[in-house]
Formats: structure tokens, C-alpha cells, sequence
């Protein structure tokens, strides 16, 4: 355990951020940054902003935005870049907490992270330090960065390369909301990478929304991609093809649609029906 220290004894902190034990470091750092001789340790900081383990990364990169010491400010902007979200994320924080107009260039970068809470943090950051996006691509990445889904879709001339991009992205929410809106722009570039995340994301929401933006898009190659779908061994997979086959509002597609009604799921068989009911809803058939 580690001993208590007496709140100017800046040495034995320094002295205790060596210890081989993660906790006693961890602890260390927060006993720094209550500490009034607290800049003394920025040089060890800076250094220890290196080390080898992230969460001592990540908590010395939160406790320089508590210090306020300016030495911490490029150390922070190249950790911007770590392979690690947490750090970069409270890299970020810190870097918005001391004020630093210095870090807006790299900080619009952290707009296409991989992080979605990376990226959302930079955008609270870069709002504080007075920025404002210059260029339509800078104002979809901050849209995509506040989870303004609606907003983009408001936008004319969008780059849908730079919006599948994220169909990508680790967050399945990310994905999701993406794949809807290509969906809702009818994007036929987009097909193959909506088939794909219907085919092998892991998360279901995510397969809804791929191919229900599948079906809206439409097209031979759309039908074709859900005809391909409809062979799946999973049955969740037939089951989004059958009812985004309902999106189509291709009356040539309800043939296909009755002989799903016979299959041996009975939430494919559920879907079959609404979907027909759908297309003959919208073109006013009967029964």
C-alpha cells in the first residue's frame, strides 16, 4: 500500500510514480493533480505520457488538463494520436480545458476517429474554442460527431463517399444511423456496402436497417442483392431481405413474396405477409 504523503512532498509522489504496482500509480496522479506544487511534475508527466500502459497514459492525460500547465500542450496534441481512444478522448478534454487554440487543425482531424466518443468530445471542444466548420465537408463531420442524423439529410450536395465511411465505424449505433440514411438518399454506390453489413454485422438493428435501406434504394441490383440474401441459412437475414422486399413497392415482387409466406420460419412467413400487404397498400390492389 502505498503511504500516506504530505501535500507539498512533490518527491515522494514522483518517487511513487515509479512503483510497479498500476494502482499506486493510478492513485499517484490523482494525488498530483491535488497537489499546489503540481506543475513541478509536468517534465515527469510529459515523459510518463509514453509509458507503456494506457490507462496510465490516459489518466496523466486527464490530470494535465486539470494542472493547466502550458509545457502539457504539445505532449497532448501528438497524443491525439495514440492507439488508444480513452487517451485520446481525454487528450481532447484536457486540450479544451487549457483552452488550447493551438490544437483546433488537429482537433477538426479528430472528427473522423474511430471513436464515436473521441469525436464527440472534439466537437464539444472545438465549439468552446470558437470553431466553425469551413467547408461542407466540416459540417458533416461535425453533424456525424453530435449524432445530428436528421440535419445531414437536410444538407444539398452531400458527399455520400464521406457518409459511407462511417458505415464502417465500431459503433453499431453509427452504423445503423448511417445505413438509414443512404437508405433515405437512395444511394446506388452504397448497395454493396449495405449488403455486406447485412450479411455479416453482428447486431441486428444494424441488418434491419441495411436492408430496409437495400429495398428503398431499389433497382435491379437492389432486388438482385436481396434475392441473394433471401438464400441465407439465417433466418433473421431472410427475414430483413422478405421485409425490405416491402420497400421495393415493386408489385412484380409479390410472387416472390407468396412463396415466402410458406417459409419454414415463421417470422420470415410474418414478414412475407406485411410486405405484400404493403405493396398492395400502396398500389391501391385488392385482395
Amino acid at each position: 500500500m502505498i503511504n500516506l504523503i504530505e501535500d507539498d512532498d512533490v518527491e515522494s509522489l514522483l518517487e511513487s510514480l515509479k512503483d510497479e504496482d498500476l494502482h499506486v500509480r493510478i492513485f499517484t496522479i490523482n494525488s498530483i493533480v491535488d497537489n499546489p506544487r503540481s506543475k513541478q511534475t509536468i517534465p515527469t508527466l510529459i515523459k510518463l505520457l509514453k509509458e507503456d500502459v494506457a490507462l496510465v497514459r490516459s489518466r496523466i492525460a486527464w490530470a494535465m488538463g486539470k494542472i493547466k500547465d502550458t509545457r502539457s500542450i504539445k505532449p497532448l496534441i501528438k497524443a491525439l494520436n495514440d492507439e488508444d481512444a480513452d487517451v485520446r478522448k481525454n487528450a481532447t478534454r484536457s486540450l479544451g480545458e487549457m483552452m488550447a487554440f493551438d490544437a483546433i487543425s488537429t482537433l477538426v482531424d479528430k472528427l473522423e476517429d474511430s471513436s464515436w466518443e473521441v469525436r464527440a468530445e472534439a466537437i464539444v471542444v472545438l465549439g468552446d474554442l470558437g470553431w466553425v466548420p469551413s467547408s461542407k465537408t466540416d459540417l458533416i463531420l461535425s453533424l456525424i460527431a453530435k449524432e445530428k442524423w436528421d440535419q445531414i439529410l437536410e444538407q444539398e450536395d452531400l458527399d455520400l463517399t464521406l457518409i459511407q465511411h462511417f458505415l464502417d465505424d465500431p459503433d453499431k449505433d453509427v452504423r445503423s444511423k448511417v445505413a438509414w440514411i443512404l437508405g433515405e438518399l437512395r444511394s446506388l454506390d452504397s448497395l454493396d456496402s449495405l449488403f455486406k453489413l447485412l450479411m455479416n454485422d453482428n447486431f441486428q438493428e444494424v441488418k434491419e436497417q441495411a436492408s430496409a435501406a437495400i429495398g428503398k434504394i431499389d433497382g435491379d441490383k437492389g432486388l438482385a442483392l436481396l434475392k441473394q440474401a433471401l438464400a441465407s441459412d439465417n433466418w433473421f437475414i431472410r427475414k430483413c431481405a422478405t421485409s425490405a422486399l416491402g420497400y421495393t413497392q415493386d408489385v412484380l415482387v409479390i410472387k416472390l413474396l407468396e412463396e415466402l409466406v410458406e417459409d419454414d420460419n415463421r417470422f420470415v412467413s410474418e414478414s412475407a405477409k406485411l410486405a405484400i400487404e404493403q405493396i398492395k397498400s400502396k398500389h391501391k390492389i385488392r385482395n
